[in-house]
């Protein structure tokens, strides 16, 4: 043992077993990180606590069908009860052009009933939501015949690529391969916050390295998302404003580049719009319809704000479906538009 002393040895063996524990410890640390933080299904308990439809639109339905049954049951009120219906539509965010359909099947009446307001404003509102279809195909499983490529868009603060990664959570729950592409090569932060949603939802993350160009990114994830036999491609874009023409016109060439690569793609244009927005998402809709030919609408922030109305007048002045709503911060608050929840809802 040389001529160092027995407690020499004891001691080195004691550093060397420390060593050999930091070690691990710092491996493990490292192997957690680099895990992608599991995304568990909501228990039964958990289930119940979700927010109800009836839950999120209360303030809707306050704003709207609330301040017209307060005309009814204030005595101060003016004899005049269509007009002060008429203001409170216009109020409502319903849009100009649902404002005169309301008003024109309620007619020329002064003196109408708070039951035959309902009863017409409801038959009003089905047929508006049953002109357009709301499905959104493999939402719940169920496996495409060729890669599905929805392109997503919308303005910047509507909640898209957080919407982005609860809808690649729903498919990937669902039974479906899903890869989402980051093409809003615009914004770093973009790219990371889309990256981390890939992660918590257990989906491929594509954002080819050194590829600044969205319609050069759309194009390879198409061709990508194709060689690995994905069922359903998520493809973000940059955030805009409707106004801004020539980044418009980025998103026509990102649509177009993509429909080379697959004939039949992109299978859903869908727009993100933030419920708070009121009129301003109708213009918002108009717009990108006009560019893009939207096949949905994804009506987030739902929960909390009093201009849900929204959703009817798009749905009417445009004939594009919601498709998805959001009504809450959880996986599983982004949901599946059903008009007649929806209605009963608000009235």
């Amino acid at each position: 043992m040389g001529n160092y002393p027995f407690e020499f040895y004891v001691a080195a063996l004691l550093v060397l077993i420390a060593i050999l524990i930091a070690a691990l410890i710092v491996g493990f640390v490292w192997l957690k990180k680099k895990r992608p933080p599991e995304v568990s299904k909501p228990t039964s308990k958990e289930r119940e606590k979700l927010v109800t439809l009836e839950e999120a639109l209360k303030n809707t339905r306050s704003s709207f069908f609330g301040k017209i049954k307060n005309i009814f049951e204030n005595p101060e009120v003016s004899s005049n009860q269509l007009e002060e219906i008429e203001e409170v539509l216009y109020t409502s965010d319903l849009g100009p052009k649902t404002v005169q359909r309301f008003l024109g099947v309620l007619g020329s009446e002064n003196k109408i009933s708070l039951e035959a307001i309902k009863a017409t404003f409801k038959n009003e509102m089905q047929e508006i939501f049953q002109s357009v279809n709301p499905h959104l195909n493999y939402l719940d499983g169920g496996k495409p015949p060729t890669p599905q490529i929805w392109m997503i868009v919308g303005v910047n603060g509507a909640g898209k690529t957080t919407t982005i990664g609860k809808l690649a959570h729903r498919l990937s729950s669902a039974g479906l391969k899903v890869m989402v592409a980051a093409g809003d090569t615009f914004r770093a932060a973009a790219k990371d916050q889309l990256q981390v949603w890939a992660e918590r939802s257990g989906v491929e993350y594509f954002s080819p390295p050194g590829v600044d160009s969205p319609s050069a990114v759309a194009f390879d994830a198409v061709k990508v998302a194709m060689q690995k036999g994905m069922d359903v491609l998520l493809v973000d874009t940059a955030g805009r404003l409707h106004t801004q023409s020539h980044l418009m016109e980025e998103l026509k060439k990102v649509k177009r580049v993509m429909s080379n690569q697959n004939a039949s793609a992109p299978h859903e244009v869908l727009i993100v719009l933030d419920a708070n927005s009121g009129q301003n998402a109708l213009m918002q809709a108009r717009q990108f319809h006009e560019a893009l030919g939207l096949t949905g609408v994804i009506l987030t922030k739902l929960d909390g704000t009093a201009k849900g109305g929204v959703a009817i007048g798009v749905v009417n002045e445009l004939k594009v479906p919601i498709k998805l709503i959001g009504v809450g911060e959880k996986m599983e608050d982004l949901r599946p538009f059903e008009s007649e929840k929806f209605i009963n809802s608000i009235i």
